[in-house]
């Protein structure tokens, strides 16, 4: 037999064992505990749903999956851990809108969000909801424009932090209706949900999800949401669509993806645990009594929207001079 035989039959014996090697590990994937990074102190709307979907995925995989919360940066630091860690599906990041806007106010954010990820699902959208301290005295959201423009100082409005989809709306907000509010950024919703209960800022922006608790309990006062219709879970609430502001409809999404080069194998049994997360009619009715949708997508469709998402707020962001450094 040749040499150049020989080492033929050399490489189609290891190609074929490595091809084995992946489709038995493709086959036991996971054999571990799964982390999924939370970008945001706990009790904020991504928690909520992150750990409602690890409990959930546990079960579907049968391995613990555990929520991990790295808040700071906007949302940055958990995302950059993420896209620096191993693409072998046990370390996966639970993203939002926050980091579809990174590149835009950020020079050095860790990350690009297009290209540092491997797209899995969306997982749910909550909407934006505005609120008031209860004791501020204000009840309806054209009283808080008014309230707000005859205030020396105008107001203080708190978000989940500097660049997230709350932060560039209520920017927006601002522009449409003059309304005069300096920004107080959070490392997360519930933190500014304890404040803004507590009377420490004077209104806020957060997904509607956390703050139903503290509505319910009467400690502040919503507004209006940024949806264009009315959200059943506050169908007294109006929308800034009815409002005067048609053109707005936002909210705050979660989606899931891993670092880049994430073997397909992966994404396609998180994809489908998303699926069949929608499917289960117990979870779904949980997270809709919270003002959640599940909303599931193929990866090239939160690909897709990943891409549209980074120009429009790469957009927001330039015409209302935002800058986060």
């Amino acid at each position: 037999m040749t040499l150049l035989k020989t080492l033929g039959r050399g490489f189609a014996v290891a190609a074929i064992a490595g091809a084995a090697a992946l489709a038995h590990g493709a086959e036991k994937y996971p054999d571990k505990p799964v982390r999924i990074v939370v970008p945001f102190s706990a009790g904020g709307q991504f928690d909520i749903a992150a750990r409602m979907l690890g409990q959930f995925a546990a079960r579907e995989l049968a391995q613990p999956v555990i929520i991990e919360n790295v808040p700071g940066g906007g949302g940055n630091i958990g995302a950059a851990r993420v896209a620096n860690s191993p693409a072998d599906g046990y370390t996966l990041l639970a993203l939002g809108g926050n980091h579809a806007a990174a590149n835009a106010l950020y020079a050095k954010p860790g990350f690009d969000v297009v290209s540092d990820f491997t797209p899995i699902s969306r997982v749910t959208v909550s909407p934006h909801v505005v609120l008031v301290n209860a004791s501020l005295p204000v009840k309806t959201f054209p009283e808080l424009v008014a309230y707000a423009r005859r205030a020396p100082n105008g107001i203080s409005y708190g978000s989940p932090g500097i660049g997230t989809s709350m932060h560039l709306t209520f920017e927006m907000i601002k522009t449409q209706f003059g309304l005069n509010a300096m920004h107080v950024p959070y490392k997360g919703g519930a933190n500014m949900l304890t404040d803004l209960a507590a009377g420490q800022i004077n209104a806020g922006i957060v997904a509607l999800a956390p703050a139903q608790e503290f509505i319910k309990a009467g400690r502040m006062r919503p507004l209006a949401v940024t949806s264009k219709t009315r959200s059943p879970a506050l169908p007294d609430v109006p929308s800034l669509a009815e409002l005067g502001y048609p053109a707005l409809d936002t909210g705050s999404w979660m989606a899931l993806a891993g670092p880049k080069k994430l073997p397909p194998e992966v994404v396609k049994r998180w994809n489908g645990v998303v699926q069949a997360f929608f499917n289960d009619a117990a979870s779904r009715a949980k997270l809709e009594a919270m003002a959640f949708r599940i909303e599931p997508s193929s990866p090239e469709q939160m690909g897709t929207m990943l891409q549209a998402e980074s120009q429009a707020f790469l957009k927001v962001v330039k015409e209302n001079k935002i800058t986060a450094e």
